[in-house]
């Protein structure tokens, strides 16, 4: 049962056909998918979770609308579950929260694997997304830090060591965010899915 009414889902609604999506808040034109849903309930500009909503949830959307490509996060299928969300309630974060947890383990890290490989974490890495244990991902953790150490170690041997620790950690993000923006990688994450699965939870 939803904790909104209709008329405040089709408000939202309203609202989110009128804008592009962006990455970050956003401002009153064109806000995030959180900002959004509180404009249209109460007119403020802010990515704080509505009462309404479910934390778990909303936490979630925050994190994931800002990654995902903006042709998938200003879909007609991302915007129609967005009202639906609003009113998810807080009564059900335990299972949501397992289900999340479920995908970042079973779905999100695996296929991130070849990053890992190709920077000398791999094993660890593989090893973290099998045991689903917080001591592997703090091992995982160790082993990625060590190969980042390793790059810096290479790379100040051959040019000044502040500037190649500072290319070293930009080449590091650039990797991730590279993996993070391939629409194939996304469509295997499929946000769009987990959201369906995070409102239908009974």
């Amino acid at each position: 049962m939803s904790t909104i009414t209709l008329e405040q889902q089709a408000a939202i609604a309203a609202k989110l056909a009128s804008m592009t999506l962006p990455s970050g808040l956003g401002d009153e034109e064109s806000a995030c998918s959180i900002a959004a849903i509180n404009l249209a309930l109460s007119g403020r500009l802010t990515d704080d979770i509505p009462d309404c909503m479910s934390k778990v949830i909303g936490r979630w959307i925050i994190k994931v609308q800002d990654s995902m490509p903006a042709d998938m996060r200003n879909s007609e299928r991302w915007k129609q579950l967005l009202p639906l969300a609003a009113g998810t309630g807080r009564d059900k974060e335990k299972k949501r929260l397992a289900i999340i947890l479920d995908w970042m383990w079973g779905t999100v890290l695996p296929t991130l694997q070849p990053h890992a490989d190709a920077n000398g974490f791999g094993a660890e890495w593989q090893t973290m997304t099998k045991k689903r244990t917080e001591a592997a991902a703090r091992a995982d953790a160790a082993a990625e830090a060590a190969a980042r150490e390793a790059a810096y170690a290479a790379a100040a041997a051959r040019a000044d060591a502040v500037w190649a620790a500072a290319a070293m950690e930009a080449a590091w993000a650039a990797a991730y965010a590279a993996a993070a923006a391939e629409a194939d990688v996304w469509q295997t994450f499929d946000p769009c899915g987990l959201l369906e699965r995070l409102i239908d939870v009974k």
